[in-house]
């Protein structure tokens, strides 16, 4: 199994606020791609990923998501490492944020 594929609880920072979220990916191990969807726990909406990919512990992939009636379409890099933490950027638009996270123990 991809280290990747699971549940993971993430701490999104964005110019909106921080963000609690809780990432739940499966990777595809014949391609490379992943699914999943990420739950904001603050708004409690579900947001799918798309476009996922995984290139050895570095991934990328794409959100939509919503901020009151404002749609954003969010593109998400991070990496994703052995000891279960994550890092990365997000950006929308012209705006950037900053993510950490670490993977639940199930």
């Amino acid at each position: 199994m991809n280290f990747l594929t699971g549940k993971w609880q993430i701490t999104a920072h964005s110019p909106l606020g921080d963000m609690k979220l809780l990432a739940d990916f499966t990777v595809n191990e014949e391609d490379s791609t992943f699914t999943g969807s990420v739950f904001d726990q603050g708004n409690n909406k579900t947001y799918q990923v798309s476009n996922g990919v995984v290139n050895d512990h570095h991934i990328s992939y794409d959100m939509n998501i919503k901020f009151g009636i404002i749609p954003f379409s969010f593109h998400l890099e991070g990496d994703f490492k052995d000891d279960g933490t994550c890092t990365g950027e997000a950006k929308a638009m012209k705006m950037t944020g900053t993510y950490e996270g670490y993977k639940v123990v199930e």
